[in-house]
Formats: C-alpha cells, structure tokens, sequence
C-alpha cells in the first residue's frame, strides 16, 4: 500500500513540474532609458532619474558610501526603483559613479536573468556657507539666535534666570556655543579662531563669524548679544515694584507695588532707572521718568528696549507687566 501511494505522489509531481514549465515564460531581454535632471549637484540637494523600457527590475547603485556596484560583492547595495522614479541626495560631496540595473527573468523560479546596465558620473560640490541655527545652553535653557538682515545674529540673553525656583546670574563671559550648518565639511571660525564646541566664549560681546565652505567659498556674520534690559529700580505712586520672572519666558518681567490706599490708579507717576541706556515706552510712545501713567488700561503695553550703538538694527526687548 505503501508503495502504490509514493508511485501516486511521484506521478503527481511529474504532471505539476510538466505543467509549470509549459507555463514558464523566457526572460525578455532588458531594454531601459534612463534620464536624469541634473548630473551637478549640492550636498542634499536631490536628483530626480526616470526609468522607461522593459525590465522586471531595476536597481540604482549611487556610487557613494555603502552603495558602490563595483563593491556589490562587499555587501555594498542599491535602492531599488519604484514605477519607474527614483529621486536620491548626497551628504558629502565628491564624484560618484552612478550604476542602473535593469534585470529580467524566466517567470519559473526567476531562473536565466538578464542584465542591462548603464552607467553615468554625478558630482557634488560642498558650498554650504549658511547657518542654520545658533544657540547657547545654559542650564535649564536653551538660548537661541535670531537671524536679522541675513548677515547678523542677535542672542539675546536675560541678565537673571529661574532654576529651581531660584534666581541665577548669567556668567555671560564664558559659556558654549552651538552652530546648526547642513554641510559636515564647512568650517567656522570665530574672531578668525576655529570654532571649537567645547570652548568657552564671551557672550558679553559682539564676535565675528565666518564659515568657509568645502569648496572654499566664504561667508562673514556677526554675532550681538545684547542683555534683556531691566529696571534697576521703579516706583509707582512711591511703591518700590518688586520683579518677578518668568521661568519660561526670558523677556517677560513682571513688577508688583504695594499703592497707597486711594491712588488713582488712571494717573500713576511712575519713576524709574534702567540697567543701561534701556528706554521705557508705553503702547509705543516712550515714557521718561517721572511721567504718569494708566495702569486700568489693560491694552497698554509697556516694553524696555535697547538698541545697541554699534549696530541699531538689533534691539533686545523686555516685555513689562505692572501688577497692584
């Protein structure tokens, strides 16, 4: 009985092997066009390839890291391309050898495949000059640059911090600085120094940047860091304004009086002294000390702001809340 079933299984498999062959198609033979919009790149800037024609597939090996068809055997890869669109970037800059792959097979277990290959070079040049970002960390917070007429960057840092629902004087004269720049290749010196990430830098001054591409083009900033103003001492009907911080926001004071039993609070003399050549304005007019003012009016906003001499485009602007 035994037997009879493996003669039935041997003849079964027969007919399925039979019927699979009869059913196998031979591999057509590969026939691609491939286009491509540009051959010149920047780093990351993408390259768009089409591929029309006959194939079952078709492989890109962009030539960079990892990615070489002369490495294929080293476990070095390609992307495949799907419907017929593949668009790609490159990191770092240099010439590559670009392979494209178009492969065909027999339909039965993708035996006898065929190969067509064309083969093109893509350069890429490094000329990234732009900073993206600037920024100093300065426990809990981070600081950031404000990028002004694209040549200028304004930091803007407060004179006193909360940290744990402590104040804490900024040591503005020695703390790190960090730059955000697309190219790993483009180097930035500060004040004609190398920049370096664990240096320390003094935040109480104007520096000069500059970022040398790989390709050797150049590109000059400056960087201000004017101090958030405050007022060194304010008075409202004769009470002293107490500051309070803001944990969250840098640029938000808020200053508490005590008024005197009956004062009109639509009429307050408000005297005070800034931390510096700060000016004190009121919905946008300045007010000088001594001048009286509508605490009521909850559409006013009060500001201090300074302007820095050297450069006046860049200010730094405190924002006031007077509380009662």
């Amino acid at each position: 009985m035994k037997k009879s079933i493996n003669i039935l299984l041997a003849v079964c498999f027969a007919f399925l092997f039979a019927a699979c062959s009869d059913d196998n198609e031979e591999a057509r033979t590969p026939q691609i066009n491939v286009t491509f919009d540009k051959t010149n790149l920047v780093i990351n800037e993408s390259m768009e390839l089409r591929v029309t024609g006959v194939a079952d597939q078709v492989v890109v090996f962009t030539g960079d890291k990892d990615h070489e068809y002369a490495l294929r055997q080293e476990s070095n890869t390609g992307f495949p391309v799907n419907k017929g669109l593949f668009t790609y970037s490159y990191a770092t800059p240099g010439t590559f050898h670009v392979v494209v792959v178009a492969s065909t097979y027999d339909t039965f277990l993708g035996n006898n495949i065929k190969e067509n290959i064309q083969e093109f070079d893509v350069t890429v040049v490094d000329d990234i000059t732009a900073i993206d970002a600037i920024s100093t960390s300065i426990t809990p917070n981070i600081y950031y640059a404000e990028l002004v007429n694209n040549v200028d960057w304004v930091l803007r840092l407060p004179t006193k911090y909360l940290y744990n629902n402590k104040e804490v004087k900024i040591n503005a004269a020695k703390q790190r600085l960090t730059f955000e720049i697309v190219s790993d290749s483009s180097k930035i010196f500060i004040d004609n120094e190398p920049y370096k990430s664990n240096s320390y830098y003094n935040l109480s001054m104007t520096h000069d940047i500059q970022v040398l591409s790989n390709a050797g083009t150049t590109r000059n900033y400056k960087l201000y860091i004017p101090i958030y103003p405050e007022f060194s001492s304010v008075t409202a009907a004769g009470a002293t304004g107490k500051l309070t911080r803001n944990a969250y926001y840098q640029d938000l004071q808020t200053y508490t009086f005590e008024l005197p039993d009956g004062t009109d609070k639509t009429q307050v003399k408000i005297e005070y002294s800034t931390d510096s050549d700060a000016k004190f304005y009121a919905g946008g007019s300045e007010v000088p000390s001594g001048a009286t003012i509508d605490l009521t009016n909850e559409d006013t906003e009060y500001t201090l702001i300074r302007t820095l001499e050297e450069n006046p485009a860049v200010k730094a602007v405190s924002r006031i809340v007077f509380a009662y």
